[in-house]
């Protein structure tokens, strides 16, 4: 594979602010030398680079590479026609170098990235849905770490209102994001340990179904009982402060908060905290799995050298200094070398990502094309089972609601 064979030619990407895109821009140079092509490089706060890829890729040569949120962002970009799949580049020996080895990355976060058989591209960072708990207030009231929702709710019952604070005070059992569509991530755990799925066989909405009920329930009963009373109202930035000062056993964020937690000149509770699963269901594991990764339009004029940038931006040297940059990494082979990460990354944390990796799911939002609204609708009926409102009124609304949104080319 020939890395100078589109030397002269010219890239523009566009990225979103993150702890990932601070590690490769440090290293774009490299690329440059390497391949002869050049970089047009643009960093945006993410809702900025969505505004400007609505633009970008409806516009031949405005774009080439872009880095996309699939669960979020995915499923509209391949109905709609504005992404070009890599699926025949990785296929293609002259195109892609034999060291890359695309299987080398966990296979859920390969699965995020492939949306109705379209590989978008590359995950570049990613997390799971994690639960976070106090190991000194786990070890002084002698509780063990709970492995199912069961036991998660008998700890969060068991620790509520036990001293735990910096002074002594009394703190809640369970911290989490409860505020409406921020929900929906926990909902979408549950849900899956539950044995339930957003959608049916039939692609329509499953709000009302059993297992979703089952969910609903079980959240209401731990958020309504072991929570911070106004629950409903925190975003993970109330959630982490609240757990960061000690008032919490226990918070359940994804994994990609560990750095707020253990180096937060704020942390109450670094080198305090554990790291673990997501509890498991009656029908098994529900934790979930979220990537960002990097993309091609399908308007680039150049998508063959877009694939060389997205290839060595993903190839196992830039995925070891990631690493590096404590950036949670989809190549299980890099996660081998643990001399990458000890003394920065809790390996417990470590370990509970790279299983999550192999078994949990990348279904954290509504697979619908207007997930915004979906999210919305669903949270709605979070807050109502939180806050011991009227549930099946709540349900009904929400099922009205996500098959009104519901566009017929989400069910193909």
């Amino acid at each position: 594979m020939n890395w100078r064979q589109f030397e002269g030619t010219k890239l523009r990407v566009l990225l979103s602010q993150n702890i990932w895109q601070q590690v490769i821009v440090t290293q774009l140079p490299e690329f440059e030398r390497l391949t002869g092509i050049k970089l047009v490089t643009e960093v945006y706060p993410q809702a900025k680079l969505w505004d400007v890829l609505e633009t970008a890729l409806r516009e031949p040569g405005q774009a080439d590479v872009f880095m996309t949120v699939p669960g979020l962002d995915g499923l509209r970009l391949v109905i709609s026609g504005l992404v070009h799949p890599v699926n025949e580049f990785l296929q293609d020996p002259t195109l892609t170098a034999p060291e890359y080895k695309w299987v080398d990355f966990l296979p859920r976060a390969r699965a995020a990235m492939q949306i109705r058989g379209a590989i978008l591209g590359p995950p570049i960072m990613g997390e799971h849905l994690a639960l976070l708990y106090r190991k000194d207030v786990f070890k002084q009231y002698q509780v063990g770490v709970p492995r199912t929702l069961d036991e998660l709710e008998a700890a969060a019952r068991f620790l509520h209102s036990k001293p735990m604070g910096p002074r002594g005070e009394p703190g809640v059992g369970i911290v989490c994001r409860g505020k409406g569509a921020a929900a929906t991530s926990l909902y979408a755990a549950t849900l899956h340990a539950m044995g339930g799925t957003w959608l049916d066989g039939s692609g329509r909405p499953t709000i009302k179904g059993p297992q979703s009920l089952a969910a609903l329930r079980w959240l209401g009963r731990l958020l309504g009982s072991y929570a911070p009373p106004n629950i409903t109202g925190f975003d993970w930035e109330e959630a982490s402060a609240l757990f960061l000062d000690g008032r919490a056993a226990m918070y359940i964020e994804g994994s990609s908060v560990y750095p707020l937690i253990e180096q937060s000149d704020k942390s109450r509770v670094a080198g305090k905290t554990g790291y673990a699963l997501f509890p498991s269901g009656p029908a098994g594991p529900g934790t979930t799995v979220a990537v960002r990764g990097l993309a091609i339009a399908k308007r680039s004029v150049n998508p063959k050298a877009a694939w060389l940038f997205l290839q060595w931006a993903s190839g196992s040297e830039m995925v070891r200094r990631a690493l590096l940059g404590d950036v949670l990494v989809g190549r299980e082979s890099v996660w081998q070398d643990s001399s990458l990460w000890s003394g920065d990354i809790p390996s417990d944390l470590v370990q509970s990502f790279r299983e999550a990796g192999q078994i949990g799911t990348p279904n954290w939002a509504p697979p619908l094309s207007a997930v915004t609204a979906a999210r919305e609708a669903v949270g709605k009926v979070i807050t109502a089972a939180i806050r011991g409102e009227d549930l099946r009124a709540a349900v009904d609304e929400a099922d009205r609601r996500l098959n009104e949104i519901l566009d017929p080319i989400d069910r193909r």
